[in-house]
Order: structure tokens, then C-alpha cells, then sequence
């Protein structure tokens, strides 16, 4: 009887160690790619080079949005993302944390 109170001790002790996943989701932009964005670019060569966007914007067509979540099983969430705006088809205006992260370095 002992063993057995014992064994079930131990197995709801270890049936509380969870593990938690890292969760990625969105667009993995990398700082090669950012780099390449210049003003000016079409909104064609824009999307070849960095991707279809996860976020697509109904109300907005001359604006693309660029988000990356990463949750880490223990930890903060963070968010990063990039802007681009276009006028007449043209890139005009490259924004977001995303940017000025790979730009000021």
C-alpha cells in the first residue's frame, strides 16, 4: 500500500512539469532583406523580395504590413514589425521597430 501512495505521489508531482512550446508566428523578415527595401521599389518587387504578407489591410492597398510574434514557452512576448507605405505603386515610406533595429546598428 505504501509503494503504491508512493507512486501516485510521484506521478502527479511530475504530471505538473509542463512543457510550454516557443510559438513564432508571422512574417521572419531578416536584416539581408531589409536592407535591400529602398524608396522607390514597386509594390511587386517589394512583395517578390520579402514575402506575402501575413496581415493583409482591406482598407489601406497602399500599405503593407510586416509582423513577427515570438512567444517563448517561459518568458515576454515580442513583437516586431515593419511598415512600408506606397504612392502610386511606389515604396515611399519604410517604418516600424524592425527597421530602425537593423538600421541603427
Amino acid at each position: 500500500m505504501r509503494k503504491i501512495l508512493l507512486m501516485l505521489a510521484i506521478v502527479c508531482t511530475l504530471s505538473a512539469c509542463v512543457h510550454k512550446m516557443d510559438i513564432e508566428q508571422g512574417n521572419i523578415i531578416t536584416e539581408e532583406q531589409v536592407n535591400k527595401l529602398h524608396p522607390g521599389m514597386s509594390k511587386d518587387a517589394v512583395k517578390e523580395m520579402m514575402g506575402t504578407p501575413v496581415l493583409m489591410n482591406t482598407f489601406a492597398d497602399n500599405r503593407i504590413d510586416y509582423v513577427y510574434t515570438y512567444q517563448p514557452g517561459h518568458g515576454e512576448r515580442t513583437e516586431k514589425y515593419i511598415t512600408l507605405n506606397f504612392k502610386n505603386g511606389r515604396l515611399v515610406k519604410i517604418s516600424g521597430n524592425m527597421y530602425s533595429q537593423f538600421i541603427n546598428k
